[in-house]
């Protein structure tokens, strides 16, 4: 009898620790794949975002918008449009964020590259060289390059946003 009760208690010992681990499992996949709230856009490629309990600068991975006027740039044709079309799209919302596993985890000024899509499933890098608001930009083999740079081929067959008022 009592060794059935040890077995019994071992049994039930083991379940209650297999359903710690898969509840902890379960909470440490939450909050990796929680979205994050935007909190500043900077520019049509580059955002603010609160991950965790700090505020990481992303940049917007395989695409390139036009750039603001700044210490070392020049303001380029539709960097304002590029610029109002990224905050429209995130400025205040929840995002997701996916790393490439092509590609390196952060650029040279320690931002993070990142794909953003929205709650929806809205795959922001896309939407904005699709409509003409970003070029792709591929440093480096990455997940979505041909992807990005078939979607600029339509964009600048259409005349989409600055492929329609810019010379490049």
């Amino acid at each position: 009898m009592i060794q059935v009760k040890l077995k019994l208690n071992k049994k039930v010992f083991l379940f209650i620790l297999a359903f710690a681990f898969f509840l902890l499992g379960c909470f440490l996949s939450s909050q990796f794949l929680q979205p994050f709230l935007v909190l500043k856009v900077i520019d049509g490629d580059t955002i603010v975002a609160r991950v965790g309990f700090k505020n990481k600068t992303i940049r917007l991975l395989g695409i390139d918008t036009p750039e603001i006027k700044g210490p070392y740039t020049e303001e380029e044709c539709f960097e304002r449009e590029a610029s109002k079309k990224t905050k429209n799209l995130l400025f205040k919302k929840r995002v997701y964020l996916l790393k490439d596993p092509n590609a390196p985890d952060r650029d040279k000024y320690g931002r993070l590259l990142r794909y953003v899509f929205l709650e929806d499933g809205e795959f922001v890098n896309a939407k904005l060289v699709k409509e003409g608001y970003a070029f792709a930009y591929i440093l480096e083999p990455i997940e979505f390059g041909r992807f990005f740079e078939e979607l600029e081929k339509e964009a600048k067959q259409k005349k989409l946003g600055l492929w329609g008022v810019c010379s490049f």
